[in-house]
């Protein structure tokens, strides 16, 4: 398996999570603090808090990653540090799945 097909997998995994995340409401009820006025619109607001938790979920699914890089001490990410990534992303998806 390629790493770069590994990570469209992560990818997916994020998109997922930002449509059935439980954060989703969280970062809905703040939006009057991260939305801008002129941008206030429903749509909107769905779209960026969609953004918000796929992105969140890429970032803190890829702490595991460096610190297993860090461990093993890699000196570049291959296939089974992205499958550790796939793994973060998938239980970080997981609530919403339940």
């Amino acid at each position: 398996m390629n790493p770069r097909t590994v990570f469209v997998a992560v990818l997916a995994m994020c998109m997922l999570a930002g449509f059935t995340s439980p954060a989703l409401l969280w970062v809905l009820a703040l939006a009057g603090f991260w939305l801008p006025d002129f941008l206030a619109t429903p749509a909107f607001a769905l779209y960026g808090t969609s953004l918000i938790v796929s992105v969140s979920v890429l970032l803190a699914s890829g702490v595991p990653v460096a610190l297993f890089e860090r461990l093993t001490g890699r000196a570049a990410t291959d296939t089974p540090a992205m499958l550790v990534w796939l793994a973060g992303a998938g239980l970080l998806t997981l609530p919403g799945m339940l």
